[in-house]
Formats: structure tokens, sequence, C-alpha cells
């Protein structure tokens, strides 16, 4: 038996890094099986893994991957890319404070077992750039002795390794989605602005401090198949207008919501309630956004937007466009109303990825406020004029 440390992040080539030694056995004919457990997995760790697991497939009986999805460090993209390989996947996750955190890889082969216990999540930082230690463990089969760590490490993850756990469950696209539903897997884009430490020196002023104490340091590069694809924009549809519209819209449908409730409509809940005013901008339907930045940077970003002058608001920006207000098709008229976006990235209510951006009702509250509204839809499309949007309600 023989271990090796494999250390990476402290140099700028990391050759011994858990990346690339699973390339490494991955093309290695002697091993017939391989088994990965990982706390999490990214797009780009699994995508740029993908192509060695499929050419290894001609020599592997058995390949097996199980990932946790703890604190968001799964992203749905991720997930989806490993359904498609074709192997064994499984989720390991449980309601509780515990977290799943292991980091194992096992190759066994009939003369020899490599294995690699660590920090290195199945992440392409984790595989190669992040500061991250583990030990390589290589394993003469033909020595009952040296056999031991590996009859451990499966007596003790028994039921990760013979898929009986009960919080074990193989990865389908109905657990995807039920993941998804249930808020515990984010999209790739909001995974991956969670673990961006960018925002962290907010002004110059905060930089240079920073600077000051803790140096930057050049970080080894990520190879090329395992920087994932580019961020790709929210897919938009046409508009789809019925011809008794009063307004021909041209645009792209941008977003769309979910159910509308009584807060969304400027309704009071009860005598002592007072609505808001406005409808924040969430998620709702619209698939892979970061809805923190998608509507101030994208959808409303040729709006002039100015900075609220108010001591107190100060870190609001405000922006004012026309929506044409189109309500179970009839056309309700044209109304200028007023933008809100929280420029704020160190609030509670920022890290845990809510809305920030909202759309104050002022005047349209009369064709707003209704009671027959509440359950439907909105719709928001842009036009051919950059300060005006069309708004449906259906």
């Amino acid at each position: 038996m023989s271990i090796r440390l494999l250390g990476q992040g402290f140099e700028v080539k990391s050759e011994f890094s858990v990346g690339y030694q699973l390339i490494k056995f991955f093309a290695d004919e002697d091993f017939h099986s391989f088994t990965g457990i990982s706390a999490f997995a990214s797009q780009a760790g699994i995508g740029g893994l993908s192509k060695d697991i499929q050419a290894a497939k001609k020599h592997l009986k058995t390949i097996t991957i199980v990932t946790g999805v703890d604190q968001k460090g799964t992203s749905k993209e991720a997930l989806e890319e490993l359904l498609g390989l074709g192997i064994r996947a499984y989720i390991f996750y449980q309601p509780s404070v515990t977290i799943f955190h292991p980091k194992i890889y096992l190759f066994e082969g009939k003369r020899r077992t490599e294995l690699i216990v660590g920090s290195s999540n199945l992440t392409s930082q984790g595989l190669f750039t992040n500061v991250e230690t583990s030990l390589l463990i290589s394993i003469d089969n033909s020595k009952k002795v040296e056999r031991e760590i590996v009859k451990q490490l499966k007596e003790y993850f028994k039921g990760l390794f013979n898929f009986k756990d009960p919080n074990v469950k193989k990865l389908s696209k109905k657990v995807i989605a039920d993941l998804i539903k249930a808020g515990i897997v984010p999209t790739e884009e909001e995974r991956r602005a969670a673990q961006d430490k960018s925002g962290d020196a907010k002004t110059p002023e905060v930089q240079r401090v920073i600077s000051k104490i803790f140096p930057n340091r050049a970080t080894a590069k990520i190879p090329t198949a395992f920087r994932g694809t580019k961020k790709r924009q929210p897919a938009v549809t046409k508009a789809k207008i019925s011809a008794s519209d009063k307004i021909t819209l041209k645009g792209e449908l941008v977003w769309e919501s979910g159910k509308l409730t009584k807060r969304d409509l400027n309704i009071p809940e009860g005598l002592k309630t007072n609505p808001t005013g406005s409808m924040g901008f969430k998620k709702g339907k619209t698939r892979g956004i970061d809805k923190r930045h998608y509507f101030r940077d994208r959808v409303f970003s040729r709006l002039k937007w100015k900075k609220d002058t108010s001591p107190t608001s100060s870190h609001y920006e405000r922006a004012k466009a026309f929506f044409n207000i189109i309500i179970n098709g009839k056309d309700m008229g044209k109304f200028e109303l007023m933008i809100s976006h929280d420029t704020r990235t160190n609030t509670r209510t920022y890290t845990q990825n809510n809305f920030v951006t909202h759309l104050s009702w002022g005047v349209a509250k009369q064709v707003i406020a209704k009671n027959s509204l509440i359950g439907k839809h909105a719709l928001l499309f842009t036009t051919k004029k950059k300060n005006e949007f069309t708004l449906k309600i259906e």
C-alpha cells in the first residue's frame, strides 16, 4: 500500500489535483468499477468528466455516482448532466441540519484499487483550483491487510453502496423536478451567484483595505472541458396575443409570474392590513434566472435609473416606464409606473435569493386591485420602445 498527498490550490499548476487523477484513472483499463460519492456537483464538474466517463464504459462494468444536494451546492443542470450519462446515479438527502459532506472516489480492479478520500467535490473548482487536500491510497488487492480499508469503507457506507439507505434515491426527471419545486436544488446560475466572492469587496475603498491585508494570488487554470457552458439568457418566446387586443405586440415574453396573490394585486387581506402598493418581481414560471439581477440588469436595463435621494432609502434605484395593461384580453390603457431596485447585496433578502426589484402600481391600482384576478398570471412583454412594456393578466 502506498499513500500520497494530493494537494491543489497553492500553486499555479496543480498537477496532482483530484481532477487530473480522475481523468487518469478513468482511462486506465485495469479497473472494472468506479464509485464516486460527493457532497456537491456542478454542471461544469460533471460535464467536464462526461467524455472520460463515456469512454471508460468500454472497460468499467459499473459506474456509480452518489451526490448530495445540501446548502444549494448542487445545481439542477448538474443533476440533468448526471442523469444524461446513463450511469447509476443517486442522490442522498436528509431534511435535517446535518449535511451530507463526504468526497470519496473509488476505482476497483482485479489487481489493484485506487481510493481518493479528501475535500474535493465534483465541481470544476473543487477538482482543480480550490485549495483542497486529499489522500490517494493505492492498494494491492493480493494483500488482505491492504484490502481492509476498502472493506471498512463499504461497511460504514453500506447504505450508499447497496442503495438501501432510506435517504438514497435513484436520480430521475421526477426527482429533479420535485427537488426544484421544494426549493432544495437551485439553477447553475443561482448556485454560482451564491458562491461568488466578487461581491465581498463592494467598493474601491473596501477593495483597497482588503488588498492591504490579503493580497491577490495566482491560481491554477481550469481545463477547457471543465469551464462549463457560457451563461445563456433565459429562453423567450414570441408573444401570442388575441385579435381582440387593441395593442399590437411584437415584443418578447420576458417574464411570467406565478399565481397572483392579494398582496401582488394591492388588495388588503384584512381591516388592519395595509396593501403594499407594489408587486415584487419573483421568479415565477421563468426558468434559469437569478431574480436578484435579471430584472434590473436585463429586462429594465435600458431605462434611466436614478439613485433615491432620501437618506433612508438611498440604497434604492428608481426608474419609470410605460405599461400597456391588458386584462383578460381587454385593453385597460397605458400607465406610467415606477420600478424600484434594492442595490444592497448584504441583506438577508439578497442572501436568501429573494426578489429585490418591484413594480409600484400607482394610478394602475384602480384596474389591478380586483379579487377576480387572484390566482391569475401576469405576463410581461417588451415592445419596440425601450421604456414601454406590455403587461397581460390572464
